[in-house]
């Protein structure tokens, strides 16, 4: 198991990478770390190989310091997210590398390359050198190159991230599946909410440095611990409107900012100031606009998916994304109502979560 305990990273005297961050990785977990550019995600990975240390705090393995540990006695295998590729060397050779410097049997290394190309679909191109493939290409080649040995953890810098759609959809099962045969500790980056959500055992939400929430992908999705989490995970991400709370008869009123009730729920809100509800695509169903409590708006965007049809509803100049089958006639423009199911809102007080679910 590793774990950071307090780790604070900085850059010069102005650049904060890390803040704070304490969490552990189990041992044999596809662990994600998810968040937008500069969240500190790969100085994560970074500080894990060694190739960093921690302006302050601890990073431990099996309870040990390794902040002093050099890379080389770490034993963790990383992908890079710029490759680093040897250019001189065919994508054989460059798979074959990590496994001759530890020494092993050419029988067992041309077996070991011919099983990762064939996993990552570069069969084809093993005599070729990175100059003369693909983005995608050596972007796997370079996945292949960490993998291919045993290792630790293996720590993967957005190791799909310019793949094309259909070749991203089939590596990520093929690395869930070779993580669990491999019963591997992997350390994973991705900025795709689809990423995170489908690979993570537990998915880490980074933010500026800071970390937000880490747990399972249900608990992040179904129970985000404030408004970015809430906001930044999913695809279409959670609806958040402001409201205001009347409580009376045992029940809190939900008003919009035009003072339209939202819903009804049995929270005691009394004294709550600052709410901001959040709502899930699907937890919304389109009435008629003067459908009794219904929210009136108006169709801004509408996004064709195939299976479904993300509707972008604009209410009191707030966007709320709804989730409708194909065959529901709508053209931009056209007056809606939105009825919002009370068991599927999440409220949010000063940007942390507050309650959800009605509760």
């Amino acid at each position: 198991m590793y774990a950071f305990h307090d780790v604070h990273k900085r850059y010069g005297l102005r650049t904060v990478a890390l803040r704070r961050l304490s969490f552990e990785i189990r041992k044999g977990e596809f662990f994600v770390l998810y968040g937008p550019a500069g969240a500190g995600k790969s100085t994560v990975l970074n500080l894990l190989a060694g190739i960093t240390r921690p302006t302050s705090g601890d990073i431990t393995r099996a309870g040990q310091s390794i902040v002093h540990l050099p890379p080389e006695r770490r034993n963790a295998a990383m992908a890079f997210e710029n490759y680093a590729l040897y250019s001189h060397l065919s994508v054989a050779e460059n798979l074959a590398f990590p496994l001759r410097a530890r020494g092993m049997a050419k029988a067992e290394i041309d077996k070991r390359v011919h099983q990762i190309a064939e996993v990552l679909g570069i069969s084809h191109v093993l005599e070729r050198r990175p100059g003369f493939l693909s983005g995608g290409q050596r972007q796997r080649v370079a996945l292949g190159r960490a993998i291919i040995r045993p290792a630790d953890i293996y720590l993967l810098d957005e190791p799909i991230g310019h793949l094309d759609a259909k070749l991203r959809h089939r590596m990520r099962a093929e690395l869930k599946a070779l993580a669990q045969e491999m019963e591997a500790t992997v350390v994973f980056t991705t900025t795709s909410s689809k990423e995170a959500l489908a690979l993570g055992d537990r998915v880490a939400i980074l933010n500026q440095g800071r970390l937000e929430q880490v747990g399972t992908p249900a608990e992040i999705y179904h129970r985000p611990a404030n408004t970015f989490v809430a906001g930044f995970v999913g695809d279409p991400p959670m609806s958040l409107l402001p409201v205001t709370a009347e409580v009376g008869g045992g029940q809190s009123i939900l008003r919009n900012q035009d003072g339209h009730e939202v819903c009804r729920v049995p929270a005691q809100l009394a004294g709550h100031r600052d709410l901001r509800m959040g709502i899930r695509s699907n937890s919304i169903r389109l009435t008629a606009p003067d459908t009794q409590r219904a929210l009136p708006g108006r169709v801004a965007v509408i996004e064709h998916l195939g299976h479904s049809n993300i509707v972008v509803v604009s209410v009191a100049g707030v966007e709320v994304s709804v989730s409708v089958p194909t065959t529901v006639p709508l053209k931009p423009g056209e007056p809606v109502g939105l009825s919002i199911e009370p068991t599927g809102i999440h409220l949010f007080e000063d940007e942390k979560a507050l309650a959800t679910g009605g509760a």
